[in-house]
């Protein structure tokens, strides 16, 4: 009878920790520092980062690795001591034990929630803890400007910034997607020939920024599949997620975890399966031009200029871009 309880027991604990897993971005297998600011002095707002991305392993080792362990040696003890009352309640133990401590790690967030919430955010009520306990907007690396001193004659050093001509924006286009400045701007340490041929592609992808979604969002494109493309530079949110793991995008979204933003689709890229929470904070993060910009350079790094010339339309001023400023 006591059997049929605990089984009980591990039911309804699966049924509401599984969800909760999933809204607090679980599992979460790194990188616990981002990878595009594991080179710079820490500020407080990435020291916030780091905290939330540790919980968050914690979590996932408990969960994923942990859990699954102690609940395959609670079923070894049961199978082994079929008459035996002293393995048998053993086995009961570290099987009721390992579901309450299931329930406790997911139920963390929910505690800090309401806590917070009574404390000093009564608006904050349905939020998990990385949404709570985040950045506040602090810039993720310590400003060097004016720490390093400069040789006799020169002007002072203001931190690492790639050198080199920024061509002219189109008219009526500066200060949009279409301006190197701009870019440059979000993305200092990008090569400035990459920076002019992102600038040129923002034309045809996405008229300089104010064109946010892909023509075939949340459409067939006739193979059963939707494009998930957004922003400036079009970079697609679900099959490009991790160009989106910067704190530029979290600060936009105001959350200090992972966004996770392939969750805001089903697996053929249409809105109605995703998570409508999730795929907000990734369209207000990707409208924004630093953390476009940021992902455009993400995927630069790992795919090169051929992410920007799969276009079943034909791609032409794009690979003009790509070949008058990039010569590639």
């Amino acid at each position: 009878m006591r059997f049929r309880t605990l089984l009980v027991l591990m039911f309804v604990a699966g049924s509401f920790a599984l969800p909760l897993a999933a809204y607090a971005a679980i599992p979460f297998f790194g990188p616990i520092i981002p990878t595009a600011y594991n080179t710079c002095a820490a500020s407080w707002g990435l020291l916030i980062t780091v905290v939330n991305n540790i919980i968050s392993f914690l979590i996932t080792i408990a969960i994923v690795f942990v859990a699954p362990l102690m609940i395959a040696y609670a079923g070894f003890l049961l199978v082994v001591n079929p008459v035996n009352a002293g393995g048998k309640e053993k086995a009961k133990s570290i099987l009721l034990n390992t579901v309450v401590g299931i329930v406790i790690a997911m139920a963390g967030w929910l505690i800090v929630d309401a806590v917070m919430a009574v404390l000093y955010n009564p608006t904050a009520v349905g939020k998990t803890w990385s949404q709570l306990i985040g950045s506040g907007g602090i810039p993720p690396c310590i400003p060097l400007a004016g720490s390093l001193t400069s040789a006799a004659g020169q002007p002072p050093v203001t931190g690492v910034r790639a050198t080199g001509p920024l061509s002219t924006p189109p008219s009526g286009t500066p200060g949009t997607a279409c301006d190197p400045a701009v870019i440059q701007q979000a993305v200092p340490n990008l090569d400035p020939n990459k920076v002019n041929a992102l600038a040129c592609l923002a034309g045809p992808e996405s008229t300089c920024g104010s064109t946010m979604k892909n023509y075939s969002w949340d459409k067939d494109t006739g193979n059963g599949k939707a494009s998930t493309a957004y922003g400036a530079f079009q970079v697609t949110l679900s099959g490009n997620h991790a160009a989106f793991e910067n704190q530029a995008c979290r600060d936009v979204a105001g959350v200090s975890g992972p966004l996770n933003c392939q969750r805001g689709f089903d697996p053929n890229g249409f809105t109605a399966g995703g998570n409508s929470t999730v795929l907000a904070y990734c369209m207000k993060a990707a409208a924004n031009i630093n953390c476009n910009a940021a992902a455009a350079a993400y995927v630069l790094g790992k795919q090169g200029f051929s992410a920007w010339t799969g276009d079943p339309r034909g791609a032409v001023k794009q690979r003009q871009c790509i070949l008058q400023y990039a010569g590639l």
